[in-house]
């Protein structure tokens, strides 16, 4: 074999390793990333029915959520705007809620008016129940969103801020004002 055919063999035979990019390693199963991906091959609607008939990955995808990471706010944003509006999405908004505590600018961001909007995240419309049965615990979980949000020194976030605020003010004074009827067992003390 002459040198210049085995150099077009050598060539063809490392041509493709060396035309791979690195490893392009898949996204773990059961991370944002691939729930992303997911979404992007399957479509938000049956993704999120999926996942919601499955509880133990309905669990890790609203605990993901609770987090306040972006990548899992990206996932409940997609989700929500395909989501029942109760059972996965209001599982989806609980979680958004929740994660006020842990991530208050992030939420913010994620409060467009589509996927979730304050009054779904930050009021009595859709989270009462979800702060439990005991007044003390749900008034501090109110306060500690509440004490986030105001942290918030995001400009571009202001409007959304003030919004988020407001409602979720206007929760505290429910769940005082109504502390006897959704609390019945801790106002019994």
């Amino acid at each position: 074999m002459g040198v210049p055919t085995a150099a077009a063999l050598l060539l063809a035979v490392l041509a493709p390793a060396g035309a791979r990019p690195a490893l392009a390693m898949a996204a773990p199963p059961g991370s944002p990333e691939a729930l992303l991906e997911e979404i992007d091959r399957l479509g938000a609607h049956v993704v999120v029915s999926e996942l919601y008939e499955d509880d133990r990955r309905w669990d890790g995808v609203r605990s993901g959520v609770a987090s306040g990471a972006k990548a899992w706010l990206e996932v409940a944003r997609r989700l929500k705007r395909e989501a029942e509006t109760s059972g996965p999405g209001q599982d989806l908004t609980e979680a958004v809620a929740s994660a006020l505590e842990r991530a208050p600018g992030r939420v913010l961001s994620v409060l467009d008016g589509e996927s979730f909007d304050s009054d779904d995240v930050c009021s009595l419309n859709t989270i009462e129940d979800s702060l439990g049965s005991d007044f003390h615990a749900a008034l501090r979980t109110v306060e500690r969103r509440e004490r986030a949000v105001a942290s918030v020194a995001e400009r571009a976030l202001a409007v959304r801020k003030r919004e988020c605020l407001g409602f979720l003010r206007e929760l505290k004074r429910e769940v005082i004002r109504n502390r006897a009827e959704w609390f019945p067992e801790s106002a019994a003390r």
